[in-house]
């Protein structure tokens, strides 16, 4: 049975082509999703009360970091869902529009954008690389090797200096020669703003990359991870990988917040 159409309003949650999604509870946790059509687009979406996710309401909602979260979950839930059989364009946390002939509207006037976006990503996932460098021992210098005289300790801090110099170079030519044979074997990768700063003592995130991988690629991207992993090991990096995740950082076609009229 097709869920109620006369109250509330619309949640969006991806753009998608091909038959529409039958109407199922079992892809929210607690509400029912459908699809709105036009001609081969698909947006798949749910019907939520007004009066939370209204205009008035929504801000307040999505500064409660438990309302939030709990929200997110489920919206990626529906999403990852989805993307099990087909290419996805996802929208933003709680896209809202205000009646069904709206979602239409926007899929009839931007239905080249969405048709160019989807063959794009067509059989491609997102994966995210991150790659960190463990923190170097610090400690106090034994008694022995404190220096005697002023003169000792100036030559001291001046090779101090110079290989902390050289050891920076290292750092930043390691970094940036793995980050190129990252994206030497993906379709395309961007780089994500990193953290202003890292706590004392944890591994330091040197670059986290969002890359746009064909399925039948991914082992090739394994496989150069881990062997730049093996080989750089003892250099103190780290690398990570986590995916599949829904395209947000190459869907920018589907990225705009559409607030009610």
């Amino acid at each position: 049975m097709m869920p109620r159409r006369d109250a509330g309003v619309i949640y969006t949650y991806c753009i998608t082509e091909g038959e529409p999604i039958a109407a199922a509870d079992g892809l929210h946790p607690s509400r029912s999703v459908y699809s709105l059509v036009c001609e081969d687009l698909v947006a798949v979406v749910s019907r939520v009360p007004e009066e939370e996710f209204g205009d008035e309401s929504l801000p307040a909602h999505l500064a409660d970091a438990c309302w939030l979260e709990s929200e997110a979950r489920a919206h990626e839930q529906v999403i990852e869902k989805v993307m099990e059989s087909r290419t996805v364009l996802p929208m933003r946390l709680c896209t809202i529009f205000r009646t069904g002939a709206k979602v239409r509207e926007l899929l009839r006037t931007r239905q080249h954008e969405f048709r160019r976006a989807l063959a794009r990503l067509r059989g491609k996932e997102e994966w995210e690389v991150r790659l960190y460098l463990a923190p170097s021992g610090t400690g106090s210098q034994p008694a022995a090797t404190i220096a005697s005289s002023g003169k000792e300790y100036l030559l001291r801090k001046r090779d101090e200096t110079l290989r902390g110099e050289e050891e920076s170079c290292r750092i930043a030519r390691e970094a940036q020669e793995s980050f190129e044979a990252l994206a030497g074997c993906v379709a395309e990768v961007q780089l994500k703003p990193l953290p202003a700063q890292s706590l004392p003592g944890d591994l330091q995130l040197v670059w986290d990359a969002v890359c746009l991988v064909p399925k039948p690629d991914f082992h090739a991207l394994r496989q150069r991870v881990e062997g730049l992993g093996n080989q750089l090991a003892g250099n103190g990096w780290r690398f990570q990988v986590t995916g599949p995740w829904p395209p947000y950082h190459f869907a920018a076609e589907a990225h705009e917040h559409v607030s009610l009229p």
